[in-house]
Parts: structure tokens; sequence; C-alpha cells
């Protein structure tokens, strides 16, 4: 983020890009600030190229106005050298063919693995997910950790490798393997950037009571749910 952004316009930024579009009424519950105070703020970014708003009509009372963020804005997030990434794997792929590529992620992946897993070690499921979510906010993906009756849900509201993933989209099926090694169980991916979404959510089912000690290790080569 440009460090001579005010803090709440930086929030506000966030908060659009952790959940694709806001009201002024939400940002100003989420920021507990004004709402003439968000608008101000909403102005000077509308003014920079890096909010837009479209107004959805309402049966009753004054029509909402609905914030979201624009292309422009995408670039103030963690891209990892992205297009230089992308090209140097292009020409490797000319040189050895694009199956030498998979091999790459592949070995990447048991690197993950290994730091992963020296992190999650000792700690129950719950608390495996908890630090999984921090290691992959650390790495750039803005990732977060709740729960609801039935599953543990980790999401994802940033991906530094999209232009990656949009070239090679096999790499998303490595990285759902090294989240299934990593915990130990079953994960679900149920949104995904790829596919149009705003974000990467996953669902890790809660052990029942009678295998709750027995968690199953499952092939990272599984498909999604």
């Amino acid at each position: 983020m440009n460090c001579e952004m005010s803090e709440t316009r930086t929030r506000i930024l966030q908060l659009l890009k952790m959940r694709s579009s806001l009201t002024i009424n939400q940002l100003k519950e989420a920021l507990n600030i004004s709402a003439m105070g968000i608008r101000q703020h909403l102005t000077i970014l509308e003014d920079e190229g890096l909010v837009e708003y479209y107004v959805e009509k309402q049966v009753r009372g004054r029509p909402h106005h609905i914030y979201s963020l624009t292309d422009e804005a995408s670039s103030l997030f963690p891209t990892t050298y992205a297009n230089f990434a992308v090209g140097l794997m292009n020409e490797v792929a000319k040189i050895n063919g694009p199956g030498f590529i998979n091999k790459i992620f592949r070995s990447r992946m048991k690197s993950q693995l290994q730091m992963y897993k020296e992190r999650l070690d000792g700690k129950d499921l719950i608390g495996r997910i908890k630090e999984l979510a921090r290691i992959r906010d650390e790495e750039g993906y803005m990732a977060r950790f709740e729960e609801d009756e039935n599953d543990y849900v980790l999401t994802e509201h940033n991906c530094p490798i999209a232009a990656i993933a949009q070239e090679y989209p096999h790499v998303c099926d490595i990285e759902l393997g090294l989240f299934r090694q990593s915990l130990g169980t079953k994960v679900y991916r149920v949104d995904h950037l790829m596919q149009g979404s705003h974000k990467c959510c996953y669902r890790i089912p809660k052990p029942d009571d009678s295998n709750s000690t027995n968690e199953s290790s499952v092939d990272d080569q599984s498909s999604n749910k």
C-alpha cells in the first residue's frame, strides 16, 4: 500500500478487497466512523481511480451506493513480481516442455510442506488451521480463519500468484494438496478466484467425536469437492 495513504483509506481498500463490495453504512459499521467521514475518504479514493460505485435501487427508501475496487486498485496488493515469474516459466517451458513446470511446482510444494509442518507440528486440528492462516497471511494471501457449526473455514482474499495461476491452473490443485497434507485432513475449496469469485475459500469439516483422534491424510491429487 502507498505509505502516504491515510490509515482509514488503506483500511477501506482492504475491506473492499476482502468483501468485494460494501455500502457506506457497512463501511461505517466496520470502521466505527461517521457516514460523512466515510464519504470524504471514498471521494478521495474515487478521484485517485481506486474505488467506483453503482446505484442499487430499493423498493423503499433511498437507493444504495455500492462501492468496490477498480482494476487499478489491484496493483496496491501483493503480486510477487508475477509478470516476471510468468515470463520466466514460459521460457523454461519452451526449453523443457510444459510438464517440467509441474515438476517445479511439486518441488516447491515439498519445500513449503516441510516448512508448514514445522510450524503446525504438535497442534490440534483447529490450532493447525489457525497457524496455516497465519502463514498464508504472512505470504500475502490476506488469509482469515473462521468457523461455523459444521466446518472450520480458511479464506484468502488476495492471490499473490494470480497471474501464474491463470497461466498454469494446475498450481491451484497443487496448493489444495498442500493444505490437505499440511493439515492431515479433508479440505474442500468452495470459492475460487480463478473461477470468478473474489476470494478463495476452503472448508475443513470438524471431526466427529468418534474419529477426532484419527484424522485421515488425503492425497494431494484429490479433486475439488
